[in-house]
C-alpha cells in the first residue's frame, strides 16, 4: 500500500506571497496536479483560499506505489521552483519499499524555502506500535 497526505501555503516568495502572479501560477498548479495525480478532493478542490492564504491540500493513495511517487515529486519540484515562498508537509508511506526492515514508518518531504528535504517521521514511526499492533 503507497499513500500520502500533504498541505502547503502556497507563496511567491518567503517576502510577499502574492507578488502579483499568485493566481496565475495557481491556476497552473491546478492543472498540473490534474494531469499528474489522482489525489483527493480534485485538483480544483485541493488549491483553495484559507483565511488570506494560498493552500494546497490532498491526499492519495494506491495499491502499489507505480508512478504515483514520481508524479508527486514532480509537482513537488514544480512548486519549489515556480512558489519558492511555500511552505508545507508531505506524510507518505509505502509497505513495499526497500529497507522496511530497517525503518517501518512514515517518512516526510519538507517544503521549505524552494526546497524539498526528505526525512524519516518521528511522531508516527515505526507503524507498530505507534499506530498499529
Amino acid at each position: 500500500m503507497y499513500g500520502y497526505h500533504l498541505w502547503i501555503v502556497l507563496s511567491e516568495s518567503t517576502e510577499e506571497s502574492d507578488c502579483g502572479s499568485l493566481e496565475r501560477k495557481a491556476g497552473e498548479l491546478r492543472s498540473l496536479i490534474g494531469e499528474r495525480l489522482t489525489c483527493k478532493p480534485n485538483a480544483e478542490g485541493s488549491v483553495q483560499a484559507v483565511n488570506l492564504s494560498l493552500v494546497f491540500q490532498c491526499s492519495g493513495s494506491a495499491n502499489h506505489r507505480g508512478e504515483e511517487h514520481d508524479s508527486l515529486l514532480h509537482v513537488l519540484r514544480h512548486i519549489a521552483t515556480e512558489l519558492p515562498g511555500s511552505h508545507g508537509l508531505v506524510y507518505w508511506y509505502d509497505d513495499e519499499e526497500p529497507g522496511r526492515d530497517r525503518f517501518d514508518g512514515y517518512r516526510a518531504i519538507v517544503v521549505a524555502r524552494g526546497r524539498l528535504q526528505d526525512r524519516f517521521d518521528p511522531f508516527l514511526s515505526p507503524i507498530t506500535p505507534h499506530v498499529e499492533d
